[in-house]
């Protein structure tokens, strides 16, 4: 009765080899140094991976606001481009323009699915300010 710990098989041996395991691992333990062994290294583990995973969610976040910001940048231009071939003069004009315009989005479209996102949003704008300056050409 005054063994409260009952002896059980390990799959590396029996309980004796286990507790001497666990006695020498106690022994190296306490054989570090002192400023190792301080409670302090789990808070300062903690703290740096709190900080590692906020810096990744700012990452990510600013990542979206910036995608954000030339998709709607490439709307507006898109939609002052729809504007100037609405206002030209004559309906051939108007015509011509749109098809210039529609042909511009096509290919943005096209763009986006085979570039990564970051490069399809500049490719879409670069094809939206090509569209712009051949109708202020005309």
């Amino acid at each position: 009765m005054g063994n409260n710990f009952p002896s059980f098989k390990l799959w590396f041996g029996d309980a004796g080899s286990f507790t001497a395991f666990q006695c020498g691992l106690l022994q190296w333990w306490y054989h570090l140094p002192v400023w190792v062994r301080s409670p302090l290294w789990p808070g300062m583990l903690a703290t740096l991976t709190a900080f590692g995973l906020l810096l990744a969610f700012y990452q990510v976040v600013n990542g979206a606001v910036q995608q954000s910001a030339l998709r709607h940048k490439a709307t507006a231009v898109y939609s002052e481009a729809t504007w100037r071939c609405n206002t030209l003069s004559g309906l051939r004009a108007r015509e011509g323009c749109r098809s210039q315009l529609n042909a511009g989005a096509s290919a943005e479209a096209l763009l986006q699915t085979q570039n990564s996102p970051g490069m399809a949003q500049s490719n879409a704008q670069a094809i939206l300010l090509t569209s712009l300056e051949l109708l202020s050409d005309k």
